[in-house]
């Protein structure tokens, strides 16, 4: 039944957009983000890396096309593309407001669905060797080209995001990403603006939705400058292309092979572990991202003998099942808790995440009956904006948990997050309004070795 409903969710989307007038470009492109963005509520789908996300717009994201599946084909032989889709409305739109402005091909005369559809949004237009009309000449390729670079130069000026392709195809899964090719890294050598590229990598978008999940992982932003010296070298080009395209097959083939759970995450973990010396007075930190995300987190507690168990996108419940494997052949003086965050965004009520909760200090307490428990409440942010009141009320049946136990300290950061009139803080969370900034992270800090201080100054 959900396969039906996609379908269906796939042919309202694409006629209410082709139906409608709109009173410019960018309004067509921002009412097709609203409405594609609710095609991906259908199953789930997973987005990785969005602390990687620059804060500064007029960015270039390039990512490997993948072809759409045969069974989405709709009136007139036309194909929403889900991952350019996908890429527009829950990442250009969600986490910049704008929807960004995508380079397509030119459509074929014969191809009324494609134009009509294409035409309302603006966007910036190319040929393509495999969709090339009979009756184009090399000077109006030529002249197309030159148009692609000033429009696109003009739409970065202005702090536009670019959606680009750089193979100038698509394809599976299992083959992509295909060749990559120059068009794209020369219009951004032509711009002069030394843009940020951020590479994103799509997998299973040619899956049905019933069946997959689709996959989108941000990949950390780059300037061309950083890697070509020379921009009028051809040689550096090309040899930037080969690397470039190699290394992006390797994540695309790491995404695409990725199992459930937390598998590689937790290896990590492990081979970090056992290297770790000494192991007399640890203290550990254990939870989700926010702390696997913690670069600093060695030299902010110096001189405290600290280690890093954080795994992003981590549940309560997936803490629990992973207790025991990592908490083998260690025996920590203290364990920094930061859990539950997650939980809330699967909608979870606030007493079946506190159980959960309780599940997890029973296992800490029993393995470790003498350690110290320091539990970080759940931050406040926009990324869960409605969530906030629910966010305070469990943080208070967890501190309410947390005080009956012995050697146990809640460590309250919530309302250090707002400001005199009661907004949250923006500077303390990256683009993704989720993950900490440096200054945020200074705010965990300073709360955190202030408690761990406090009581534990002996393992100083």
């Amino acid at each position: 039944m959900s396969e039906i409903k996609f379908k269906n969710a796939l042919k309202q989307y694409y006629r209410s957009v082709v139906s409608k007038s709109y009173s410019s470009p960018e309004k067509a492109r921002i009412e097709a983000a609203k409405i594609s963005k609710k095609l991906f509520d259908f199953n789930k789908f997973e987005l990785r890396g969005t602390e990687n996300l620059p804060l500064e717009k007029g960015i270039v994201f390039i990512y490997n096309h993948i072809s759409n599946n045969d069974d989405y084909i709709l009136d007139n032989n036309f194909q929403i593309t889900l991952d350019s889709h996908f890429i527009s409305s829950q990442i250009s739109y969600i986490y910049y407001n704008t929807p960004g402005l995508r380079v397509v091909r030119h459509g074929l005369p014969e191809e009324n669905a494609h134009n009509t559809y294409y035409d309302k949004f603006g966007y910036i237009k190319v040929y393509s060797k495999e969709f090339l009309p009979e009756k184009v000449t090399p000077i109006q390729i030529k002249d197309w080209k030159e148009k692609f670079y000033a429009q696109s130069k003009l739409a970065l000026k202005n702090g536009e995001n670019l959606i680009i392709n750089p193979e100038g195809k698509s394809s599976s899964t299992e083959e992509s990403p295909s060749e990559f090719k120059a068009g794209v890294f020369k219009m951004i050598v032509n711009s002069k603006l030394n843009p940020l590229i951020v590479p994103l990598v799509m997998v299973n978008f040619d899956k049905l939705n019933s069946k997959t999940i689709y996959r989108c992982e941000i990949k950390k932003p780059f300037r061309l400058s950083e890697i070509i010296n020379d921009f009028s070298s051809k040689d550096q080009l090309n040899l930037f292309l080969i690397s470039f395209g190699l290394k992006y097959s390797k994540w695309v083939k790491e995404l695409r092979t990725i199992g459930p759970g937390y598998g590689q995450e937790i290896k990590n973990i492990i081979r970090k572990r056992k290297n770790h010396f000494p192991k007399q007075k640890l203290i550990v930190f254990y939870g989700s991202s926010t702390f696997r995300l913690w670069n600093n987190l060695k030299a902010d507690f110096n001189p405290f003998n600290v280690l890093n168990f954080g795994f992003g996108g981590s549940l309560i419940e997936d803490c629990i099942k992973y207790f025991e494997t990592l908490f083998s052949e260690i025996n920590p003086s203290a364990i920094i808790l930061y859990v539950g965050g997650n939980d809330i965004s699967l909608g979870y009520s606030i007493e079946k995440i506190n159980e959960l909760f309780k599940t997890l200090l029973r296992c800490i307490k029993s393995k470790f009956p003498e350690a110290h428990i320091f539990c970080v409440s759940i931050k406040p942010s926009h990324h869960r904006i409605d969530y906030l009141e629910k966010i305070k009320a469990l943080n208070q049946l967890m501190e309410g948990e947390v005080i009956k136990i012995q050697n146990s300290i809640y460590v309250d950061i919530f309302d250090s997050f707002f400001d005199e009139n009661n907004k949250i803080i923006d500077s303390y969370f990256l683009t993704d309004k989720l993950h900490l900034s440096s200054n945020g992270y200074k705010i965990w800090r300073d709360k955190i070795y202030t408690a761990i201080k406090e009581k534990l100054n002996s393992l100083n």
